[in-house]
């Protein structure tokens, strides 16, 4: 494979709202710049955790131009796209591309469960936009699996550099090593960091980076060098917040992680509700013995 354009981790970085519901933009250049400088390598504004759908078209906007400002020549910026149709995600590109973002994330059009036929025009009209593509197989969101032998084809695409795999199968990834090759691997999944990279993946798109950026830039770093009896003790510590990345309550379990850690998660739009009481002390108690299994 050719030099990586995505090594390491990325954060699929939250949207912190105020109270009353409003888009806290100083945070959110602050929080991006944050994490950067705790080592994460870019991060990913109006992915499923920053609730892009959720946003107006001007806030989904202005997280992409913020984060670009606030990242500077620090790490890469790569904005999710993704929407109902070819033409949407194609203007989300541009956008991206105007701000000044050096590349995109992407779902298969989001309006129906699509044809193969259907994915690779999708995926090869937003690549013509002229920016490097990750494209984002999440099954359980989209209704369409990004299958190794679907990724085959859309390897062929000039500009798709990459793939999220987040269909929690972790034999995706070996599976796609050997199918499209040159293609990098990103661990889309918390709980199968290890097991993604013992397999081939290059880098991890990452949603508990967001509370504790430090031990997850450490815990990647340890399992790419294959120090498996550091990576191991410090990786079961962290399974059980890093759990709820696959959950439906994804976003409130990891803005209330963030909380925990001290950092600000605060709360979620509609049609999101509150975690109940009994969730949340379950998400606080995993994300406190990640934090205690990252001090030791």
């Amino acid at each position: 494979m050719a030099e990586l354009r995505f090594p390491g981790v990325l954060a699929a970085v939250t949207t912190p709202f105020r109270a009353d519901g409003s888009v806290d933009r100083d945070r959110y250049g602050q929080h991006c710049a944050w994490l950067i400088s705790e080592g994460v390598r870019g991060v990913i504004p109006n992915g499923s955790l920053g609730e892009y759908e959720a946003l107006t078209g001007a806030e989904r906007a202005a997280a992409v131009e913020i984060a670009v400002e606030a990242v500077g020549a620090g790490g890469s910026v790569v904005p999710g796209v993704s929407g109902k149709s070819a033409a949407e995600a194609v203007r989300w590109t541009e956008q991206a591309r105007g701000a000044g973002a050096g590349a995109v994330m992407c779902l298969p059009p989001t309006s129906h469960a699509p044809t193969d036929d259907e994915v690779v025009a999708h995926f090869s009209a937003v690549a013509e936009v002229g920016l490097p593509v990750i494209v984002y197989n999440n099954p359980f969101s989209t209704r369409v699996d990004l299958t190794a032998l679907l990724l085959e084809r859309l390897a062929q695409v000039d500009g798709i550099a990459a793939v999220k795999e987040f269909s929690q199968d972790v034999r995706r990834v070996a599976q796609i090593r050997e199918l499209a090759p040159s293609l990098e691997v990103l661990v889309g999944c918390d709980d199968l960091v290890a097991e993604g990279v013992l397999m081939g993946a290059t880098g991890w798109i990452a949603g508990f980076v967001n509370a504790f950026p430090e031990p997850c830039v450490r815990l990647f770093d340890l399992c790419m060098r294959h120090a498996w009896d550091e990576a191991l003790p410090l990786y079961r510590g962290m399974l059980p917040a890093l759990r709820w990345d696959a959950d439906p309550t994804f976003v409130q379990a990891i803005k209330l992680g963030q909380d925990e850690a001290g950092r600000f998660g605060g709360p979620v739009r509609l049609p999101r509700l509150p975690l109940d009481a009994q969730t949340e002390a379950t998400v606080r108690k995993a994300v406190a013995g990640a934090l205690e299994a990252a001090r030791r």
